[in-house]
């Protein structure tokens, strides 16, 4: 009479997993009959084997037999009272909630108690940088599983299975993808709205910047016609310019008078003007009208930069 040997599994017609394997579905069911069989399962009231879930979906009893063990190591299923007998977890009332007010919720339900799996969270980590082969992702799977080669089978109606679920699409002929697209693990998620509004910022503040370099040439052509006609008091410099109470500080004198004749002098420059900063105490020079005319002027010119760069004004 023959021992079994130490460490060996017994022979139950079923093949055993290693301790470090992870379970796949079976290759004797296509797709579509483990979605079938799973829906009847997670809408079952009473405790259902193989035979209760056979009558309901038309399934073979051998088959369906099968899917209630994968259904259960996903969260699905809890084991019944009753030897292979089988309840529908909370997870698995969700699901069949949902698939009663239709197949599009009932999918959607599935992909989201699915979502996070090891099955899952490996095809998302492979396609983070965009889609892939059905070769590719199917060795991920079977590493992420530590299976043994003789599993292939396994893996690709796994594949299949997240296919018919939604959590894997199908981009162009031979390649898939994440459901949501290339997902960077490795960095946090964020949204389409804030990368979009992002790249709107970056525009602007490129734009302000182009601005800013064109600005002085656009404005010394309208401060001809205003602040360098006398039309209107201009920005004083600081205190180290003489100027009486009653007259409007000149601009700063630059070496080389014939700038001013030629439009490059700092009278034609609208940023030496306002660059440097405006104490209190230099307003003292001005009049009461030239200060409220000083006011109107700046005013003016905030509403019409503003405008100009697409900003509103308060």
């Amino acid at each position: 009479m023959s021992t079994q040997q130490a460490g060996t599994p017994p022979a139950t017609g079923r093949t055993r997993l290693k301790p470090d394997e992870r379970l796949m579905p079976s290759p004797k069911l296509p797709a579509s009959q483990y979605l079938l069989v799973l829906a009847a399962a997670c809408s079952a009231l009473d405790p259902v084997g193989a035979a209760e879930l056979a009558a309901r979906t038309g399934v073979s009893a051998k088959n369906c037999g099968l899917v209630p063990v994968f259904a259960l190591a996903s969260g699905l299923l809890v084991k019944g009272h009753r030897r292979a007998t089988y309840l529908p977890s909370e997870k698995g009332r969700y699901i069949a909630r949902a698939f009663q007010r239709g197949e599009a919720e009932g999918l959607a339900a599935l992909r989201s108690k699915w979502k996070g799996q090891w099955f899952a969270r490996c095809v998302r980590d492979r396609c983070r940088y965009g889609p892939v082969s059905r070769e590719a992702l199917v060795a991920k799977l079977m590493a992420a599983a530590r299976a043994e080669p003789e599993r292939l089978k396994q893996a690709h109606v796994l594949l299949d299975l997240m296919v018919a679920v939604g959590l894997v699409v199908v981009t162009t002929p031979g390649e898939l993808h994440w459901f949501e697209g290339a997902s960077y693990t490795d960095a946090p998620p964020q949204d389409h709205g804030t990368g979009a509004a992002q790249d709107e910022t970056r525009q602007a503040v490129g734009q302000q910047e182009h601005d800013r370099n064109e600005e002085p040439a656009h404005e010394a052509s309208r401060g001809t016609g205003g602040f360098g006609q006398g039309t209107g008091p201009s920005r004083p410099d600081g205190p180290d310019q003489p100027a009486t109470e009653a007259e409007v500080p000149r601009p700063r004198a630059e070496p080389g008078g014939h700038h001013a004749a030629t439009g490059t002098g700092p009278e034609h420059d609208l940023l030496s003007l306002l660059l440097p900063p405006v104490l209190l105490a230099d307003l003292t020079r001005l009049s009461a009208t030239e200060v409220l005319e000083l006011h109107s002027h700046l005013t003016a010119v905030t509403a019409l930069t503003a405008k100009l760069r697409g900003h509103q004004v308060t």
